[in-house]
């Protein structure tokens, strides 16, 4: 191989290693919490208020998931929540919940605050080139920015408000960017929902689903960048 070429791969190389070890740190800090805060009784006792509410919970819980997604709040920890608590039933609630919450960002940093929108994004150069390329790009490159897992979803609703993104492809890609972590956090909830804490199925399940999530982030994350660099490079030229 030609050793320009070689070079040039290597940053990409180091930069996967990169991400699987910040991925295996995440999951080893996760694990920690779970074992060294009263997370269980914390899910508990989110169950029991959200049930406690009657046929009223689901509603209740769609409007605090409203409210967090226009408050920047990351979904996974509350969508898990109401797995939890109501199983596979909560999964159509965090989705509308979440595209009303995302279109809101969306308008409100358009014709309201866009100027101080624009002011984050300029402390921000990678992301501002990241948002600048996909803001030039159709929905299905808006859509794979919308699926990277590390870009923060909540955070790019403010952020496409002030480019060109036409509101039909930002909506599309904010449903069809947020189904598959969303079936994720909901599954994952379902099964902390239907197991108890120490059986072993419970755990083998658990440990699946939490190295199929690993892996779908890591082959999501390269897809992304790929698509992201030509986005940027075509924007450069």
């Amino acid at each position: 191989m030609d050793p320009a070429r070689r070079s040039a791969g290597l940053p990409a190389r180091f930069s996967s290693l990169g991400t699987w070890a910040v991925t295996a740190l995440a999951a080893a800090l996760a694990v920690g919490v779970w074992f060294l805060l009263p997370v269980e009784e914390w899910l508990r006792a989110f169950s029991a208020w959200a049930n406690g509410l009657g046929p009223y919970g689901l509603l209740a819980f769609g409007l605090l998931f409203f409210v967090a997604t226009l408050l920047v709040v990351p979904g996974t920890p509350l969508t898990i929540a109401g797995a939890v608590a109501f199983g596979w039933a909560v999964m159509p609630v965090v989705l509308l919940a979440a595209t009303l919450g995302s279109w809101l960002a969306f308008f409100a940093a358009r014709y309201l605050f866009r100027d101080r929108v624009r002011a984050l994004i300029e402390r921000r150069p990678a992301f501002k080139a990241t948002v600048e390329a996909v803001g030039d790009g159709g929905w299905r490159l808006l859509t794979l920015m919308r699926l990277s897992p590390f870009v923060p979803f909540n955070a790019q609703n403010y952020a496409l408000g002030v480019t060109e993104v036409g509101t039909p492809a930002y909506l599309i890609s904010t449903v069809i960017g947020m189904l598959p972590g969303t079936v994720v956090c909901v599954y994952l909830g379902a099964i902390g929902r239907r197991a108890g804490g120490d059986e072993p199925t419970h755990w083998i399940t658990l440990g699946l689903g939490l190295v199929a999530t690993v892996a779908v982030v890591e082959l999501t994350r390269r897809r992304v960048r790929a698509k992201l660099e030509a986005g940027r490079a075509g924007a450069g030229a």
